[in-house]
């Protein structure tokens, strides 16, 4: 087996690991519960350990908190694309 398909395959695994690793915090973490579910608000994305998270958040707090925490889990960079409801567009 060719060692560059070893090594892609591996970064393609360590990006859905660390994309699982962060979408469950975020799921589990009562700042970013709406109701009963936090499902929908928010997605999390990785390519090569760049972390991109989009949806919506109630607040500013929020926004930074998931940043903070994506980083936290191992993303190399962040593009913290989250919306704040409260701010207009």
């Amino acid at each position: 087996m060719n060692r560059d398909v070893l090594e892609q395959d591996d970064e393609v695994l360590e990006d859905e690991k660390l994309q699982h690793r962060i979408t469950e915090r975020l799921e589990e973490d009562p700042a970013f519960h709406v109701g009963k579910s936090s499902r929908g608000r928010l997605t999390v994305e990785v390519e090569d350990g760049e972390v991109t998270l989009r949806g919506s958040v109630r607040t500013a707090r929020e926004r930074r908190r998931a940043d903070i925490l994506a980083r936290a889990l191992g993303a190399a960079t962040v593009h913290n694309r989250l919306r704040v409801e409260d701010e207009k567009p």
